[in-house]
């Protein structure tokens, strides 16, 4: 098969990248569209991958203000032309599902909705307070076309992208749920990949040290700071690792809660690195909220670690409280409802083997071969 992969901007190294990465895997004969990327960054995680970008390639300031070229982003994806392709798959968190193949069959990889039209209580765009300069003056403007018909307009136009779609693929059920509720259409379900066989082929390590880890973004809507909170109050070790926009932010809340000793910022930790603390953390802590899939507590389960998670979201699908056991959840988002988990938490009462074998369920081998079948499928489905 010959396949055409569109894929949102790339910059970046994330969840969203390596699960692009298999895709790419999954046909060999491929070639890659998005609006624009960075070089040296796809020079290093795709490299000899045949790609081409939009206009958007050459915008000033297309980095500094990237929130605020969104809106550009469907003119950029609807200006390629995917010609001699046997189909076209898709990988959207945003709007790389508004390319427009004629006469080809279109897959949408839906790693959600768009958030910012759809989830405004789930919304990552920073408040005007944290903000200056341009950037403030464009949040403004942004702002004040929320909730207006403007973005009702967005919205519709939005809901028919994904409506012109032959298939949509959703990450996991509750991506499929709200492809239902916001685009009133059905998706199938595979679930992301995940580098299980990577994980288990470093050393095992069965016993667990004396601290929970956070991993992730250290963003306020990754609910770092109900972490640090909860950890503080339970007297228990707490090392953060990773970075983000919050990260000075939640520096000065550990100081405010006389902390320093007890919360250690790892900041940027390699894969390496990553792999080594999910292996000898007692568990990972996952306070997020309504998460699509969440591919590191599937990370933390493959490296033999328990999760405390939120129970809300895509984590439902992936974390296990019965047979096997391999994490907890809290109901109620608050410190205290946190607290508490941390206090009981039992680290013996979660065997590690257990945890990789529910891992085994996610594996990125299992990805390629169901997404390689789905689209020959939908090919000859005529």
């Amino acid at each position: 098969m010959k396949v055409a992969v569109v894929s949102d901007p790339l910059y970046k190294h994330g969840g969203a990248e390596i699960h692009l990465k298999y895709i790419l895997d999954a046909f060999p004969n491929c070639e890659l569209f998005t609006a624009y990327y960075d070089e040296e960054f796809v020079k290093s995680f795709f490299p000899g991958v045949k790609i081409h970008h939009s206009f958007m390639q050459y915008l000033p300031g297309r980095d500094k203000f990237r929130q605020f070229f969104l809106l550009l982003q469907p003119l950029a994806y609807r200006s390629f032309k995917l010609k001699g392709f046997d189909a076209v798959v898709s990988l959207s968190i945003a709007f790389a599902k508004f390319v427009r193949p004629k006469g080809i069959k279109h897959i949408n990889i839906c790693m959600s909705p768009p958030k910012f039209f759809w989830q405004k209580k789930s919304r990552t765009l920073k408040g005007a307070e944290q903000l200056s300069g341009t950037n403030k003056f464009l949040f403004k403007f942004y702002h004040f076309f929320t909730g207006t018909i403007l973005e009702r307009i967005w919205q519709r136009w939005d809901r028919n992208a994904a409506r012109r779609c032959d298939h949509i693929v959703a990450i996991s059920g509750a991506v499929k749920k709200r492809v239902k509720k916001y685009y009133d259409m059905e998706a199938d379900v595979i679930y992301p990949p995940v580098e299980v066989r990577r994980i288990k082929a470093l050393r095992k390590i069965n016993r667990k040290e004396n601290w929970f880890l956070y991993l992730g973004r250290v963003e306020t809507y990754k609910g770092v700071d109900l972490a640090i909170k909860a950890c503080v109050k339970a007297g228990v070790p707490l090392k953060v690792a990773g970075m983000g926009q919050d990260f000075e932010n939640m520096k000065e809340l550990v100081k405010f809660l006389n902390a320093k000793g007890l919360v250690k910022f790892l900041g940027y930790v390699t894969d390496e690195q990553k792999f080594n603390l999910l292996a000898r953390t007692k568990a990972l802590i996952f306070p997020v909220k309504d998460e699509d899939f969440g591919i590191v507590p599937v990370e933390a389960n493959a490296s033999g670690t328990p999760v405390i998670a939120y129970k809300e979201g895509g984590v439902l699908e992936t974390i296990s409280e019965d047979n096997p056991r391999t994490g907890v959840f809290f109901e109620k988002y608050s410190v205290k409802e946190l607290e508490n988990v941390l206090r009981k938490f039992k680290p013996e009462q979660y065997d590690p083997d257990n945890c990789r074998k529910q891992a085994d369920n996610f594996a990125s081998e299992i990805f390629v071969y169901k997404l390689q079948n789905y689209v020959q499928d939908a090919i000859q489905d005529n």
